[in-house]
């Protein structure tokens, strides 16, 4: 599997993943990516690592914020030297649980809700600007001043044509994709290609364009 392929089924499963323990796993294997290519120099590998990492902290923020906090009563009336380590297990309440499987602080549970309380939005293009995106550096932004919001057309555009560049679409042979097309897909390809070179062209010329 490519590193490309890996890095689309991790992030496919962090939007799958209904436990903190689940997505805490992803995480640490997004971390190991990031560390490793990070040492390898590969820092366009590295970068999408990073964003695995964060997708999956601010998911696991998501779902640490749906866990109860308030622990169970005393079990069974006991006074405190009665109740054993197991009665304290059991009388943890989700949300405390769920760290203590994990081994997360509740320092580093904060960090990961205070991503999952950013508008998609807003993280998106966190995710999406010049620089390598850190937990740290997307969480001073909810401090700052913020700017007027992009909206979600806007970033799911620009998104796309990114995208033409990152994959490698504008450098690679269109006859081999086409090649890979069903009828039906190459059908549609051939009545929305003229549509889209019309938008694109209107684009450009919207663009440049003297303010």
């Amino acid at each position: 599997m490519s590193a490309l392929a890996l890095y689309d089924a991790m992030v496919t499963a962090i939007t799958e993943c209904a436990r903190v323990d689940e997505v805490k796993d992803i995480r640490d294997k997004a971390a190991a990516l990031e560390a490793y290519y990070r040492q390898a120099r590969n820092l366009e590998a590295e970068r999408e690592a990073a964003n695995v990492r964060l997708r999956a902290e601010r998911r696991a923020g998501e779902l640490l914020k749906e866990l109860a906090r308030a622990d169970a009563p005393n079990p069974a009336g006991k006074n405190q030297h009665e109740v054993t380590s197991n009665d304290r297990t059991q009388a943890q309440s989700p949300y405390a649980a769920a760290l203590a499987d994990t081994g997360m602080s509740r320092q580093t549970a904060h960090r990961y809700q205070q991503l999952a309380d950013m508008p998609r939005g807003d993280f998106e293009a966190a995710l999406a600007g010049p620089e390598k995106p850190s937990t740290n550096g997307i969480i001073r932004t909810i401090r700052e001043p913020q700017k007027p919001r992009v909206s979600d057309d806007a970033l799911w555009l620009w998104g796309r044509l990114r995208d033409f560049e990152n994959k490698g679409f504008l450098d690679c042979r269109i006859d081999t994709v086409l090649s890979e097309m069903t009828e039906a897909m190459r059908a549609d390809v051939a009545r929305l290609a003229p549509l889209v070179r019309e938008f694109l062209e209107d684009m450009e010329v919207t663009i440049n364009e003297p303010a």
